[in-house]
């Protein structure tokens, strides 16, 4: 096995599995030194082949969710996948499951009108919603009372929340997009996250098979909008660009399954985009703009 970070690599010597992995400079052949303020951490394995496990994003870097984090905190991964979390308890492995690594949200869902969106509910997979309701005895689901209110428990990381799926059953959801909400949650911490939607339904797929991506994503100067020809119905398509807050920045005719357009305007960040026929949105999507 090799560790890898930003520093350099190691082959890893020997470690004991009796309960769980623990591997420090005295594990490696040559020592590397992680740096807890931006750091990407990976693990080799090559049993029956090579296989390479996800990288731990930490700190101030690309794709990180682990920031601001403290020394004596462990980063800790509920039985051995999904997504991480910052931990206080004194040691890691499964044993400690969600000790010293919970805060709680609380807050209102709101429509595009501005009322609330009542008795339904959602989940916050990222934040191990699931497994810590299930962990106090609950079914996994965060719910969204008759008031349009929630509060749950979720892991210590960093969020960016935009688009969530509702349900009013397990086969009836909605998959809404709302003004993007970032925060960063530490152990305790009891945060207000109101979710404001700006959008109808953004399923990724639509009908009569009109199909809607982008390239490059992220993008810089310009940005192609691709899209299937099978609109049986051969009305006018259009896109709509909006910015994370719901506002929109451009709408245009579709003249071509490849569209160019220039967001060379467009300042860092996540936008949306929707295709729409007959003033109906029938698919959207979501493209990075990096500078």
């Amino acid at each position: 096995m090799v560790l890898e970070c930003n520093s350099g690599s190691s082959k890893i010597s020997y470690f004991d599995t009796t309960d769980y992995i623990v591997i420090s400079n005295e594990n490696l052949i040559n020592p590397i030194s992680l740096n807890k303020s931006a750091d990407c951490i990976k693990l080799y394995s090559y049993f029956a082949g090579e296989h390479k496990d996800d990288g731990v994003y930490i700190g101030d870097i690309s794709h990180s969710y682990l920031k601001n984090i403290e020394t004596g905190q462990s980063i800790s991964r509920f039985n051995g996948y999904g997504p991480f979390y910052k931990d206080n308890s004194p040691t890691i492995g499964l044993a400690n499951d969600f000790d010293g690594s919970k805060g709680k949200i609380y807050g209102y869902f709101y429509d595009t009108e501005g009322a609330t969106i009542t008795d339904k509910y959602f989940f916050i997979n990222e934040g191990n919603c699931t497994p810590i309701l299930q962990e106090q005895g609950y079914a996994g689901n965060i719910e969204i009372d008759e008031n349009g209110f929630y509060c749950a428990e979720i892991t210590s990381r960093s969020y960016s929340i935009s688009e969530i799926k509702i349900y009013e059953s397990s086969t009836n959801y909605e998959s809404l997009q709302f003004q993007t909400v970032t925060f960063d949650l530490n152990e305790n911490d009891s945060t207000n996250i109101n979710f404001t939607q700006i959008l109808t339904s953004i399923n990724s797929s639509s009908q009569d098979n009109i199909l809607l991506s982008s390239y490059p994503n992220p993008a810089t100067d310009y940005i192609y909008f691709i899209t299937s020809t099978k609109n049986k119905s051969n009305t006018p398509l259009e896109i709509s660009v909006y910015n994370s807050a719901g506002k929109k920045l451009d709408s245009f005719n579709l003249t071509s399954e490849l569209y160019q357009w220039n967001c060379n305007n467009l300042t860092q960040g996540t936008y949306i985009y929707t295709l729409s026929s007959e003033n109906k949105i029938i698919g959207a999507n979501k493209f990075q703009i990096v500078k």
